[in-house]
């Protein structure tokens, strides 16, 4: 792979809380590159570091990854309880 050639998931949005966010769990649906939620809510602490998955629904919802796992949360919780992360905060 040529070095000007970088993965896919370095062109994705990163966001850092500044105020933790409440999120829904999702799993992974058989059969479907698509996610469900799940019953458990999940607070996302101060200072994570979240990855945006997609666009926002039609509900608000964005899909986020942090820790490995999946989440979903409302968008406009995210625009005032966090922060993009810029180049230089890499």
């Amino acid at each position: 792979m040529p070095s000007s050639t970088k993965p896919s998931n370095t062109n994705r949005v990163r966001y850092k809380i500044c105020s933790p966010l409440q999120a829904v769990k999702l799993e992974e649906h058989p059969g479907s590159s698509l996610r469900d939620p799940t019953g458990t809510l999940i607070q996302i602490p101060t200072d994570a570091i979240l990855e945006l998955e997609g666009g926002v629904a039609h509900s608000g919802l964005i899909n986020v990854l942090w820790g490995g796992g999946a989440f979903s949360v409302f968008y406009e919780d995210l625009q005032e309880r966090a922060r993009p992360v810029t180049p230089a905060d890499a």
